[in-house]
């Protein structure tokens, strides 16, 4: 029989997990973001299977939901390595984990669930779960030499480097001090797209946690952009990426991309993952000319407040007064509004 049993916050998920189920990640939600982080662990009779968290989010602007997790499309599911489960056995645990989150819900009174990217608990539809796939994911298998992936670099993609290569430096740092250089080229970024911005803190803590790694390119000895990378279980993520428009001619970020691909290449990683991106926007289209594959995220809701419309994907059309108005706020009031809207949010 599966089961899942509650962890008390003192003690440690199993391992076996994705990022976001890292101490790391649960000292974020609970301390930074001050969310009331949920974590259990998967037991098989005495066997422990893996675990599962997932985070009640409250909130005045959006309600209270659970999300598994939040600042992640990884799964807040996993099974330890080496774990493995039947056809009937999975569909145990799919009833076991329905059973926790309806439990979750009448004590929180959350309008819906969210579990982030369980592509292996549902492996087809499932009843009482609505799923949706709005993003998606470009990889690099980065176990091949980097020769053999630039070969299926676009032509563009070479040109620029060739460029870039000539006037763009690349400097590592794993200090969380030296964020505070790189964070107002992420608040202009981000005023740019009309997105609530993450506190700097968040970045430091995970540097601090040795989780995360900092790429800034300059040119002329000036911070022209920078890429925050997580790595963990031998992949290398490219989390957040940035750079300051009057040095687009020179092709910064894209020297941060070559230069981290290489780095994951020669450090013996499985895989550079671009992170969620939308198919068919501009940035999708950047992404698929470095030869990635790409894989669906697929997010799963479970509905508890009757007639709650999940209109969650943010290109819609009732998120467009708030990213006008995001767009002109001044940076100073982004810095301190932003993060607020991104803790509320939960993603």
């Amino acid at each position: 029989m599966i089961r899942l049993e509650p962890l008390a916050p003192t003690e440690t998920p199993p391992p076996g997990g994705a990022y976001s189920c890292s101490p790391a990640w649960a000292n974020l939600c609970r301390g930074l973001y001050s969310y009331d982080l949920r974590e259990y662990r998967l037991v098989r009779g005495a066997e422990i299977l893996g675990g599962f968290s997932c985070a009640v989010v409250r909130s005045s602007l959006f309600g209270t939901r659970l999300i598994s997790l939040p600042f992640s499309d990884e799964p807040g599911l996993w099974l330890r390595p080496g774990a493995a489960v039947s056809a009937q056995e999975l569909a145990a645990l799919r009833g076991a984990v329905a059973g926790v989150l309806d439990g979750l819900a009448a004590e929180t009174a959350a309008d819906y669930a969210e579990l982030r990217g369980a592509d292996a608990l549902f492996p087809q539809e499932e009843p009482g779960f609505v799923s949706a796939a709005p993003y998606l994911r470009l990889v690099l298998d980065t176990s091949r030499p980097y020769e053999d992936l630039r070969k299926n670099f676009h032509s563009n993609l070479i040109k620029n480097l060739r460029k870039a290569g000539k006037s763009v430096a690349v400097q590592e740092s794993r200090d969380p001090a030296a964020f505070a250089a790189v964070y107002p080229i992420y608040l202009r970024q981000l005023r740019r797209f009309g997105s609530p911005p993450l506190p700097a803190a968040h970045f430091e803590a995970l540097l601090r946690a040795g989780m995360g790694r900092l790429y800034t390119a300059s040119v002329g000895g000036r911070p022209a952009a920078f890429l925050f990378a997580l790595v963990w279980d031998k992949t290398f993520y490219a989390d957040v990426n940035a750079g300051l428009p009057e040095y687009e001619t020179w092709f910064p970020k894209i020297r941060l991309f070559d230069e981290t691909i290489r780095l994951a290449c020669r450090e013996g990683l499985r895989a550079y993952d671009f992170m969620r991106t939308r198919a068919g926007s501009g940035v999708h289209e950047h992404k698929k000319k470095w030869g990635g594959s790409e894989l669906p995220i697929k997010y799963y809701y479970r509905v508890y407040k009757k007639g709650k419309e999940l209109r969650l994907d943010p290109e819609q059309a009732r998120f467009a007064l708030p990213r006008l108005l995001l767009r002109r706020a001044p940076l100073a009031l982004l810095k301190a509004v932003g993060p607020l809207l991104r803790r509320h949010a939960g993603k």
